[in-house]
């Protein structure tokens, strides 16, 4: 889905192997400064988005916490060492591994596991001891008490009411307000067991992306050439000085500045406007066409449509960006209003479960043609898993491609036994893991092609049983703790994909591509020494995973049974108030009685055929990218366009492409890359000034004031 084209050469492609010292860049030094940055990540986001309610730290696929840290280090600490003291200074490889383990650490204390986890395993009960119809459910399917905090009763009910629970949701008392007091009263002794248990399921799960990952590298990075917007960016920061200066070319780049400046400038000044509203006016960046849009057939968009917010990040992304990938994303948007006017005129509409069917057809198309595209790759990693392969077969960069697969395999196998030691059935565990599987290489995907740092797939895991549900009724049905699994699963890993770990695994490995491991594993004769180099990276990638398992589960903890409301003005309770008051009854708990006790309610539309639409556009788009050389629309457009992801930023996208566009059409290539450092400059902004708000906002609490959070 990426053919070559004449804009290859002005296009953000990856830059070239930069020259390494001597130095292994997997040393003492490098690994201890990443662990330091996925501890202090780990440890300060749960109180940060669940307590003080602040701006994320993470947020997106570009963690702003990263980008602040890795620029402050480059300027403060590399840049002087690089000066006064060349031999010490990091080399790019060194801080490739540094930026690889803070990256697949950023995947735990928030939305990628720590926001859901243990907010669920407490959530089914607190709402069993409310709601009849749900403990019912829970003593149909009993579930094994391993997966669960130590109760002392086996009863829904009672669990609910148990003070491990309730003080989850509210807080646990104290005699005195100190650090100490509040951690020794987290039960932390009934979360022992849950977290050994989970943590099995992660090494299964973690293990299949990180294998997959490795896997798939090969064919994304070096066969189709994908763009990685994200890798652009970071590969700029940490590309060497020349011999006695301080920094690289970026930052003696005046375009680099400008961008900087402007946006630093609208950033902070913006900020200062929420603490002095009537003394400093907000710069707009946003517009609300909704007053206009009243009349027929307008009033027929969605809301996204007609009021927007300029993202200064995604606008620098869309820049590098292939320019036809960027077109789709906003162009085909636009042609869903078409659409939805269209419909509107005739007293119909394109309802939430129409979009979710379609959209559930398309995911399973575009990554379908993704394996396509990628068939010959993979059938040299199978013969390599079954023998020595062709003399003429890829190897492996980071694990030989046999060891590769057989660790994806034995993986899977791990999944499948915890699911059905769980309680669901053979059939069941392979539905929930495919269909998480399938969702992941989607997400690597778009975000390796496009550079969108806030996609989201909302596909349920449970959707084939509900489609057979609806659409073939003479089906049998799951058992109940398959369902239940499913959705469970869904709530978990699946319902919201902002900050996942295939996205983060990939661009840890790319980046390494270029640095730590560059020049080794492109051809058949991989020695066993560039092995050794690559296995080296993937080691500090599972201990920083695994430190993250750790620290963020013990900082969320800690914030939940510390805090019954938000810190900030809003006061809101309980403090994971989206997964207790939302997640729990209407993504888990609801769908599944209903399915299991009340029966799936009818839709009003074809299930088949909207899976079949969503297949049949996403097909079609694949198919003529593929054959047609200029072919401007990519399927992307449509996989993404029933998305939260896609609605908020697409007018972003859209000034990225045009300032792109007009770039190319009127000063060519020469042109685009000498301005390339401008949106460098502008991404920078946004995002570390971003990260400066939120750890400003910290520092204004700790010292006893009120704080605002800054949008």
């Amino acid at each position: 889905m990426n053919p070559g084209s004449t804009e290859q050469s002005a296009s953000a492609t990856p830059p070239l192997p930069l020259a390494e010292p001597g130095r292994d860049p997997v040393n003492l030094r490098s690994v201890l400064l990443g662990l330091f940055g996925v501890i202090a990540i780990n440890a300060i986001t749960p109180f940060n988005n669940h307590a003080l309610n602040n701006a994320c730290l993470i947020r997106s696929y570009l963690p702003a916490g990263l980008l602040l840290f890795l620029m402050l280090f480059v300027i403060l600490i590399n840049a002087p060492l690089h000066r006064f003291a060349p031999r010490y200074a990091f080399s790019p490889g060194e801080l490739a591994v540094v930026i690889g383990m803070i990256l697949v650490g950023c995947a735990l204390p928030s939305s990628g596991l720590m926001r859901y986890l243990p907010g669920h395993l407490t959530g089914i009960f607190y709402y069993a001891a409310q709601r009849p119809e749900f403990a019912d459910l829970l003593r149909r399917v009993n579930p094994p008490d391993w997966l669960f905090p130590s109760f002392p009763s086996s009863d829904p009910v009672q669990r609910g009411i148990d003070p491990i629970v309730q003080q989850y949701v509210g807080r646990a008392l104290t005699d005195t307000d100190t650090f100490t007091a509040h951690f020794l009263a987290v039960p932390w002794h009934a979360w022992l067991r849950p977290a050994m248990a989970w943590g099995i399921l992660l090494v299964g799960l973690f293990g299949s992306i990180l294998t997959s990952m490795i896997i798939l590298r090969r064919q994304w990075v070096e066969n189709e050439r994908l763009q990685f917007p994200l890798v652009t960016v970071y590969m700029s920061l940490i590309e060497p000085p020349a011999p006695g200066r301080m920094l690289n070319t970026l930052f003696h780049n005046y375009l680099f500045w400008i961008g900087f400046s402007a946006i630093a400038f609208i950033k902070l000044f913006n900020g200062l406007g929420v603490y002095f509203p009537r003394n400093i006016p907000e710069i707009p960046l946003s517009f609300d066409l909704s007053k206009i849009m009243t009349e027929e057939p307008w009033r027929y968009c969605q809301w996204e449509f007609m009021t927007q917010r300029i993202f200064f990040t995604i606008a620098g992304l869309a820049v590098f960006m292939q320019t036809r990938t960027a077109f789709s994303l906003w162009f085909i948007f636009v042609l869903l209003q078409v659409a939805r006017m269209a419909c509107g005129m005739r007293q119909t509409d394109i309802t939430e479960p129409m979009a979710h069917d379609q959209m559930f057809g398309s995911v399973v198309v575009f990554v379908g043609i993704v394996l396509y595209i990628a068939r010959h790759h993979l059938f040299a990693v199978l013969r390599q898993m079954f023998g020595a392969g062709r003399s003429d077969d890829p190897r492996g960069r980071y694990l030989p491609y046999g060891l590769a697969g057989w660790a994806f395999v034995g993986c899977q196998l791990l999944l499948i036994a915890w699911l059905m030691a769980a309680g669901t059935t053979l059939l069941g565990a392979l539905v929930i893991i495919g269909i998480l599987l399938m969702l992941h290489i989607a997400l690597a995907r778009i975000v390796a092609d496009t550079g969108m740092i806030y996609p989201s797939l909302p596909v349920p895991l449970s959707h084939p049983y509900d489609v057979a549900a609806v659409a073939i009724p003479a089906l049998p049905h799951t058992t109940p703790g398959s369902y239940l699994f499913a959705r469970l699963f869904s709530g978990i890993f699946a319902a919201d994909m902002r900050q996942t770990l295939p996205p983060f695994a990939q661009h840890a490995l790319v980046v390494a591509d270029h640095t730590a491991c560059s020049g080794s594993g492109t051809s058949a004769g991989t020695s066993v020494a560039a092995w050794r180099k690559g296995i080296r990276v993937v080691a500090v990638l599972v201990l920083a995973l695994a430190i993250a398992y750790v620290v963020s589960g013990v900082a969320m903890l800690y914030v939940e049974y510390r805090y019954a409301a938000t810190l900030d003005r809003s006061n809101k309770a309980p403090l994971n108030w989206w997964v207790i008051n939302n997640m729990v009854p209407d993504t888990v708990m609801g769908p599944s009685v209903r399915y299991t006790v009340t029966g799936i309610q009818p839709v009003r539309h074809s299930r088949l055929l909207h899976i079949g639409i969503g297949a049949g556009i996403t097909g079609t788009l694949g198919a003529l990218r593929l054959t047609i050389a200029n072919w401007p629309l990519h399927p992307v457009g449509f996989l993404l366009c029933y998305t939260y992801g896609l609605w908020v930023s697409w007018f972003s996208i859209f000034l990225g492409w045009l300032a792109k566009t007009l770039l190319l059409n009127f000063g060519g290539a020469r042109m685009f890359t000498r301005a390339q450092p401008l949106f460098l400059g502008i991404i920078c902004a946004d995002v570390t000034i971003s990260a400066f708000w939120s750890l400003a906002n910290l520092v204004i609490w700790s010292m006893g004031f009120e704080f605002r959070a800054i949008p």
